[in-house]
């Protein structure tokens, strides 16, 4: 399939781009739509948003003067009632003479002060906002006030016409200096997801460059160049697992075919038409052919025991018991073996009794894996010394003066598929004896380590708690 040349990264910014240009022309409308203009009537007539300042000022076409007192002209007051306002009027001593329509609760008396601050602030109220104006007669300066309902002054701006073109000139200043910046932005945003993407095409391809953590996008570039040290460790990692699991397969078809080979050839003698044994002879055969077969029956059973293991398949029965008569069984059965009863074997415990809640079955096959291994693997004068000490921990020590192993295999003791010595016809050749007891033991909540010099011997240490 022809790959595709589309690049998503630039068809995005400029997707960016036209939608920020379009929010910002709208809000730039809007701005300048109620800059200029607000609703005022109470008909809901778009008028000029000078129409509060403009209708106080000119309200004072409306006040007369009777003898010296004023009064509201009729077409006044409707204007007053039609958009729901009210009016006071102060004389120049601060006193309300006259009003119109004026709520419950508004002062009949203002200082000089107050009537400063409602010019500037307005009366104090909830429902009306207030304007003020004056009116002269007989060289005599009266004030008043005329309230307009909020809920219209709210949804009217009011602006300095003659500061009008200065400010759109400022905005659109801004406008142009915020699109400057995010076009800068959106460059070099779009420069350096360009550079993830070819690093993670380089990942795809192993050939990824580390890059330099530093910037915004620090952590980001940490995190590739952790993942490509991954990927690279797991790769080195998986080549290694592959060989060993090819040498263990090796080992393992020898180990398969050694037993196979006496059972082949003494079945064929026996069925072979043409050979007479005696009773002696099918009897010698017959047990040798059963020896081998229980040793593949065995490497079988440990496949399946370690796959097992591993997957958590393998039901764990733990009961309280004495670990020290475990270990003494086991040292039994190992010097009751013929092979093994000249063994130098010695068992070293102050306590005749060291109760732990494990498995017995599995843990005697993970004791019985170590000491096999130590006796199958040194000379026959080689020194074993188990010890077991409870503390704050339960420790238990197995330590030989024999070969030892060398660090290369020392550092691969437990792995599944690795066997550092030649293929023995023994079962516990296998390679999987260490594995097993590794994962035995830590099935039990413990910790094995294993420390060893070549010519010096190997000393095994585990731990349980208690």
């Amino acid at each position: 399939m022809k790959k595709s040349k589309y690049n998503a990264l630039p068809h995005l910014y400029s997707m960016f781009l036209i939608l920020f240009l379009v929010f910002a022309f709208i809000s730039s409308a809007i701005v300048i739509y109620l800059m200029n203009s607000s609703v005022g009537k109470s008909s809901s007539d778009v008028t000029w948003s000078s129409y509060p300042i403009s209708f106080t000022n000119n309200f004072s076409k409306n006040i007369s003067f009777v003898n010296g007192k004023p009064q509201l002209s009729i077409s006044g007051k409707d204007e007053l009632k039609k958009h729901k306002l009210f009016i006071q009027i102060v004389d120049r001593y601060g006193y309300v003479v006259t009003n119109y329509n004026s709520p419950i609760g508004m002062k009949t008396h203002y200082s000089p002060i107050e009537i400063v601050q409602i010019y500037k602030n307005g009366v104090k109220s909830k429902k009306y906002s207030t304007f003020v104006g004056s009116v002269d007669n007989r060289g005599y300066k009266w004030t008043y006030i005329i309230g307009f309902p909020v809920k219209v002054l709210k949804l009217t701006f009011y602006l300095d016409y003659g500061k009008a073109a200065t400010f759109k000139f400022i905005v659109a200043g801004m406008l142009l200096t915020t699109l400057f910046f995010i076009t800068v932005f959106g460059v070099k945003t779009n420069r350096i997801l360009s550079g993830m993407t070819a690093g993670i095409e380089g990942l795809k391809t192993n050939s990824y460059a580390p890059m330099r953590e530093k910037g915004l996008y620090r952590e980001v570039y940490a995190s590739l160049n952790a993942l490509d040290e991954k990927l690279k460790a797991n790769k080195i990692e998986r080549e290694r697992d592959e060989k060993l699991r090819e040498e263990w397969i090796a080992n393992i078809s020898h180990d398969l075919k050694t037993p196979l080979s006496p059972i082949k050839g003494y079945s064929e003698m026996l069925i072979d038409p043409e050979y007479e044994a005696d009773t002696e002879e099918v009897n010698k055969y017959a047990a040798i052919i059963h020896k081998n077969a229980k040793n593949i029956e065995s490497i079988v059973e440990n496949l399946n025991f370690t796959y097992q293991l591993k997957n958590n398949m393998l039901p764990i029965n733990r009961k309280d018991g004495n670990l020290v008569r475990l270990m003494k069984e086991i040292i039994i059965d190992v010097l009751n073996h013929s092979e093994y009863e000249d063994r130098n074997i010695v068992f070293d415990c102050s306590e005749d009794k060291i109760n732990f809640c494990f498995d017995s079955t599995l843990l005697r096959r993970a004791f019985d894996n170590l000491i096999y291994n130590a006796v199958l693997h040194n000379e026959a004068d080689t020194a074993i010394k188990i010890s077991m000490i409870k503390s704050d921990k339960i420790y238990v020590i197995i330590k030989d003066n024999g070969r030892g192993i060398a660090k290369e295999d020392l550092k691969k003791l437990f792995e599944r598929y690795y066997r550092g010595t030649s293929t023995a016809v023994n079962v516990k050749g296998s390679g999987l004896g260490m594995a097993i007891a590794k994962q035995i033991i830590e099935a039990h909540d413990g910790k094995i380590y294993v420390t060893s010099k070549i010519n010096s011997g190997t000393t095994i240490k585990i731990e349980f708690p208690e």
